[in-house]
């Protein structure tokens, strides 16, 4: 991993890691963090779940975001530029799943030293944002050749950021439990899994921290 990690951050496109073993990579890394979500329960289906889920918390994600992505490119005249964009994309799903990996020692520390619920999921989110801060760093490299010819690369990138931070934390929240809760059985999905909005609930846990 530690030579994918310094081909990433090459900035000559010749260096780059074929589109299967970012993929991989980014399968990989994700799987060991959602290991290490599960496995901190106690229960090994659900680590087994957490460890399924993860990996395909990033593919419907991506799945969802690259069509309306696609459509944009060709709204604007960017269609050719295409390929190179989704080079970038999977360069940074790759370094989530590398950082995710690198992350994962961290889980088990937050469980034996945290018993509040509330945080710990918050802390989850913490540390998924730090690996998407990494990915954000490839992404940018990988971009910056693109925006140097045209500007409105810039507004597709950020529109990018934003539509995939929106469509990854509703389907986190679908996909869930990766974590153990007290009361709750062991099950691949929760009966309510598209009831609530993701958004609504993380800013009910973020009150509840505070009360």
């Amino acid at each position: 991993m530690i030579q994918v990690t310094e081909r990433l951050l090459r900035e000559d496109a010749g260096a780059a890691p074929t589109a299967a073993i970012c993929i991989a990579v980014a399968a990989l890394g994700s799987a060991l963090f959602g290991l290490a979500l599960g496995a901190s329960s106690g229960h090994p289906m659900l680590a087994l779940y957490a460890l399924l889920k993860l990996p395909l918390l990033l593919a419907v994600t991506t799945s969802l975001c690259l069509p309306p992505f696609y459509v944009v490119h060709c709204v604007l005249g960017l269609r050719e530029d295409f390929g190179a964009a989704l080079r970038g994309m999977l360069a940074a799903q790759a370094t989530f799943g590398i950082a995710l990996a690198a992350l994962s020692p961290m889980v088990p520390f937050l469980t034996l030293s945290l018993a509040d619920p509330y945080a710990l999921t918050l802390l989850d989110g913490v540390l998924c944002a730090l690996g998407t801060a990494a990915a954000h760093l490839v992404l940018g490299r990988h971009y910056r050749p693109l925006i140097a010819r045209d500007a409105r690369h810039r507004l597709t990138l950020r529109g990018w950021l934003v539509l995939y931070g929106f469509a990854g934390i509703q389907v986190a929240w679908v996909l869930r439990p990766f974590r153990g809760s007290d009361g709750f059985a062991v099950e691949f999905l929760r009966t309510e899994a598209f009831e609530q909005n993701a958004w609504l609930v993380l800013f009910d846990h973020a009150a509840h921290l505070w009360r």
